[in-house]
């Protein structure tokens, strides 16, 4: 049995593989036509780190689909060949089989959420960065680990995060009178846009380098520089492309506002139970093996896993929209398709085997 199972997993997991690289492929062929208008802006190199950097945004979307299409492709091929048949009437339960392609599924999907809670956002954050500082711009811009560095003539300014809204946090200006001596200094927590060129910033400490030096506590204060939302726009991640640490620390912000946090949840349980989605797709696969060869082939098969992976992905992100319409507990967007895809399986699967 032991055998069995190992070879069992051996297929599914080579179809998948086979599977995923193709569909990587054709996204990145997708990307670079999608890209080629962007190679005006960008050198050779550029437009090459941009490109690579989706492969893992594309990898954490089809790795689902391309496990469902793969498990179809698989069951398809031993049904063709009568393996299939010959392992069920030689004691092979269909808890078995369902067993083997779990524990697959289980190891697709920790690498799912892996590459979804640190690969992914990594990789958006160099596309932003490529985007965001090539070309010529008003003002020079470098990202390092203690945020983004701007400068605006000998301003010198670093913003440690943007937030989703727009909002800026951790924000250090440094003002020099001179090529060689620093005038002034501000340091702000938080930052927000209010018109033309202002942002005001909230809890600040003002230091003032002159003949002597003065430090001065403000609410807030008015900023006026050449930095736009539209220019920070391109920093921003959307939820779903951030990690789970990230979400969570935005979500609390939320709150401690008394703002609406609800997209933000609804993406939060998302990255829990999106990685779970293989298990359910991988399994949903399990009923076609029982279908007679005749009622379709191998390529039949394959049209309809990548039919119910597309209706999945749009399930998912209808239910997340419908979550916040109609305000529903953010878990439930995140959680229904799962079950219901899984109940389709477990009915499809229960008529068959009365059959």
């Amino acid at each position: 049995m032991k055998t069995l199972n190992r070879y069992m997993a051996k297929e599914v997991a080579l179809s998948v593989l086979m599977v995923l690289a193709a569909l990587l492929m054709l996204w990145v062929f997708y990307d670079l036509l999608a890209e080629l208008g962007a190679l005006k802006a960008l050198n050779g190199a550029q437009f090459a780190v941009l490109v690579a950097a989706t492969v893992p945004g594309h990898l954490y979307e089809l790795l689902p689909v391309a496990a469902l299409i793969g498990t179809l492709f698989t069951l398809a091929q031993l049904a063709g060949n009568s393996e299939y048949s010959v392992m069920r009437t030689s004691g092979v339960s269909i808890l078995q089989v369902a067993s083997v392609l779990l524990g697959v599924s289980l190891v697709i999907a920790v690498v799912v959420f892996v590459v979804g809670e640190y690969v992914v956002p990594r990789a958006e954050q160099v596309i932003l960065r490529v985007r965001a500082f090539s070309g010529t711009t008003q003002f020079v811009a470098r990202p390092f680990e203690s945020g983004f560095w701007f400068k605006d003539g000998n301003t010198f300014i670093n913003i440690g995060s943007v937030l989703p809204d727009g909002a800026l946090r951790r924000v250090r200006i440094f003002e020099y009178a001179d090529n060689t001596h620093l005038g002034r200094s501000l340091i702000a927590e938080s930052g927000a846009f209010e018109i033309g060129q202002q942002w005001r910033l909230d809890r600040v400490t003002e230091t003032t380098f002159k003949t002597n030096v003065t430090v001065q506590q403000h609410p807030n204060m008015t900023w006026n520089t050449v930095l736009t939302p539209n220019m920070l726009s391109v920093l921003q991640v959307e939820p779903e492309r951030l990690s789970i640490a990230g979400l969570w620390e935005y979500i609390g912000h939320l709150r401690a506002n008394k703002q609406d946090a609800r997209r933000f949840e609804v993406a939060l349980w998302g990255k829990f139970f999106y990685p779970l989605a293989t298990c359910v797709l991988m399994l949903l696969a399990l009923p076609f093996a029982q279908i007679q060869q005749r009622a379709g082939g191998v390529g039949m098969r394959i049209f309809v896993g990548i039919l119910l992976g597309l209706v999945f992905i749009v399930c998912n992100k209808l239910f997340s929209y419908l979550a916040l319409l109609h305000e529903w507990p953010p878990f439930l967007g995140a959680i229904l398709p799962g079950i219901i895809f899984l109940s389709a399986g477990a009915v499809m699967l229960y008529r068959l085997e009365r059959r």
